[in-house]
Parts: structure tokens; sequence; C-alpha cells
């Protein structure tokens, strides 16, 4: 839900997002703005007067937020010719002009034919779109090896996400969510993600039982936790 509030004369556009939760979390995100986490029961006017209230402190967040993207970019070009890692491999980006977005992988190339192959923005788009579809895709079929291994619970719907905090998501229906550039590290990464969130379906926690569930069918699943933790900018885009 979008809302705005204004305090001392500056507008303030957030996006409300409600749930169960029992406390407010403010965030500023890269491209989407200011995003706030509030329980369902909360009044809306008392969720604007805690935005209006700490105004200054969050479009503060925003900019240095912006700011970092801008360094980011600027330190991972996506011109043709330019390394991007994909399934844990560095290939060399090669950009085509075509009518529609189409990706294929090469050994050494990931080669990326759309509309407008010279605009960063669209080169972006791009390939978060076309690695998004390969991402489900793996995903999906990983899914589909080891549920059966792990209990007899299946997942509910499966959804590919732009997430800026996780690699993968699980909610209390089910449902499990997973980040897109999931695609572009090593396969044993995206494997340890999908046995992680397939394990909340019997452990909704973290528990000794829970981690156990996880070691049962990736005995070295630590080593690939510490790679996604160590390497998130290597996936940057």
């Amino acid at each position: 839900m979008k809302r705005v509030v204004v305090a001392d004369g500056r507008r303030v556009e957030y996006a409300l997002v409600q749930s169960v939760r029992r406390s407010v979390l403010f965030q500023a995100l890269p491209g989407t703005g200011i995003r706030v986490y509030a329980p369902r029961c909360m009044a809306l006017r008392a969720v604007d007067a805690m935005v209006r209230e700490r105004a200054g402190r969050l479009l503060e967040m925003q900019r240095q937020v912006e700011q970092r993207l801008e360094v980011d970019r600027r330190n991972h070009p996506v011109a043709d010719g330019c390394p991007i890692l994909v399934e844990g491999r560095r290939r060399t980006l090669r950009l085509r002009e075509g009518a529609r977005v189409r990706g294929a992988l090469t050994e050494d190339e990931y080669r990326l034919t759309l509309p407008e192959p010279g605009a960063d923005a669209a080169v972006r788009a791009a390939i978060r779109a076309n690695l998004s579809r390969r991402a489900l895709a793996r995903i999906r079929e990983r899914l589909a090896y080891y549920a059966p291994r792990i209990g007899p619970k299946r997942p509910g719907r499966v959804t590919i996400r732009d997430q800026k905090t996780r690699w993968g998501s699980c909610s209390g229906k089910g449902n499990l969510n997973f980040n897109w550039k999931l695609i572009m590290a090593p396969p044993e990464c995206l494997d340890y993600v999908v046995i992680h969130e397939l394990c909340h379906l019997y452990e909704f926690n973290h528990s000794p039982r829970f981690w156990a569930l996880v070691a049962a069918q990736m005995p070295e699943y630590e080593a690939w936790k510490k790679w996604l933790k160590g390497h998130a900018e290597d996936l940057y885009l």
C-alpha cells in the first residue's frame, strides 16, 4: 500500500506492508524507496505519525542507499564484454539487439538479446527477467528432487523475487520465495537454499532439529552458507 505524509514541508512517500508482526520495521531499499512493515491491527494514522516523526532519518537513509547503489553500478557495469557470474561461473556478457529478451549460456559467455542493448537500466532489467526465468526452472527442478527425500510435505506456491536481504523464505502456509540471484551462485548454493526452505515445512525455526534436517540432505551445507554470505557482493545487479 502506497502512503504519503508531509513533514516539515517535505513529501515522504513510503510503501506500507501490514502483517501479523508485533513491531514496526523501517527500511530504505534501492530502487523501491522507503518501506514500512507494521502490525495489521495498527491504525494507518499511527503509522503515518511514526513515519512523519522519523522523516529526516528515513530520507537520509534513502539518500545513502541510492548513493551506494550508484557506486555499486559503477563497480559492476553491465556493458558488452563485462564479466558476470551465472551458475557460479564467471562468463563474458555479450549484448545483441533484438525484438525480445532472450538469453543463452555457453561455457564462457552469457549472450543476451534485448531491444535496447545500450541502455544500462534496460540491460539490468533484461538480465533480471531472463535469469529469473532460469532460476525458477532450476529451483522447481531441485524442489522436485529434494522434497520427497526430506518427507511427505510439498511446498505451496513457489515465487521468484528480487529480495534485498534474503536468499529464500517460507510462509506459514508453506509458500516458498527465492531470490533470483541464486542462479548466479554455484549450483550447490541454490541447492542449500532449496533444502533450507523445504526443511522449514517441518521445523518453522532454526533449532538444532532444523539444522539436523538440513545436514541430513547436505552435510557440507555450512560451506555453501558461508559462500553466500561472503560473496553477496559478487551477485549484485
